[in-house]
């Protein structure tokens, strides 16, 4: 393709492919699953059949390949809502539907252990991507079948999880309550935060989901969100625990039953001991 034929509205690279994260038609199906670190994209598919990379450029790396027999991908999209937007985007021009961001929290409320699974029904929008689409009234919600396949896989698999509000943060320190360091700046509204949405009921704390379900719900896309707990704030206490891997299989396993429940119209929730209020 000659460079003259490219439009500066929706860029492609010279073999015509979407300019980020260089696919094309046909390269993922149409329910793939978004990590934010390019490495995690390896860890999603190491259960997988036929799992092979498709593309790498910048933060975004794509694996194709299949769970179960169920044709999936995994995308990353990098740290927070920005980079995402732009991953969200170009699937989209390329057929994909359904995506479920697979990602690691901290939690804001007693009861939640490290390796721990939660499920955001919706996300509190403090991302600041999603207010370059629409007005801060309109709602990051996650849509309920992705959000119901994600509890099912939870059950299937036998991990512990639970299902809320979440709240998503344009920031990793000062906009999540973190300290910049001794004596430096420290404003009010920091030193207030987690406890002010602990006490509303919220989760947890993450970068990505608000943006993500905000983005997607607007292209008509199908967004849900599954976070291993790698961090208490409550406790203190800061550790991976095997949450990653458990997140990772249970957005494979949600994939492969939403595309079931796609194919035959019918859906079925069962919870357990393992679901948490």
């Amino acid at each position: 393709m000659s460079t003259n034929d490219i439009k500066a509205s929706a860029p492609t690279d010279d073999e015509g492919r979407v300019y980020h994260l260089r696919l094309k038609q046909g390269d993922v199906p149409p329910y793939v699953i978004l990590p934010g670190a390019p490495e995690r994209t390896l860890v999603i598919a190491k259960d997988w059949e036929d799992a092979r990379e498709v593309a790498s450029y910048r933060e975004f790396k794509t694996v194709a390949g299949a769970y179960k027999g169920t044709p999936i991908a995994t995308t990353s999209t990098g740290i927070g809502a920005a980079s995402s937007e732009i991953c969200i985007h170009e699937l989209f021009t390329l057929g994909v539907h359904t995506c479920i961001r697979v990602g690691t929290t901290g939690c804001i409320q007693p009861g939640y252990d490290l390796g721990d699974l939660i499920i955001p029904s919706a996300c509190v929008r403090r991302d600041g991507t999603s207010d370059t689409y629409i007005g801060p009234e309109y709602p990051a919600a996650a849509d309920p079948l992705c959000v119901m396949a994600l509890m099912q896989a939870c059950e299937n698999l036998g991990y512990r999880y639970g299902v809320g509000i979440g709240y998503t943060a344009g920031s990793f320190y000062i906009g999540q309550g973190r300290p910049l360091g001794d004596g430096g700046y420290w404003p009010s509204f920091a030193e207030d935060l987690v406890g002010d949405l602990a006490s509303a009921g919220v989760l947890n704390i993450e970068m990505e989901a608000a943006g993500q379900f905000v983005v997607g719900r607007l292209h008509g896309m199908r967004m849900g969100a599954v976070f291993a707990v790698v961090s208490n704030r409550v406790t203190d206490k800061w550790g991976e625990a095997g949450g990653e891997e458990k997140a990772s299989r249970a957005a494979s396993e949600a994939v492969r039953l939403l595309t079931e429940w796609d194919n035959t119209g019918e859906v079925s929730v069962r919870l357990s001991k393992n679901y948490r209020l």
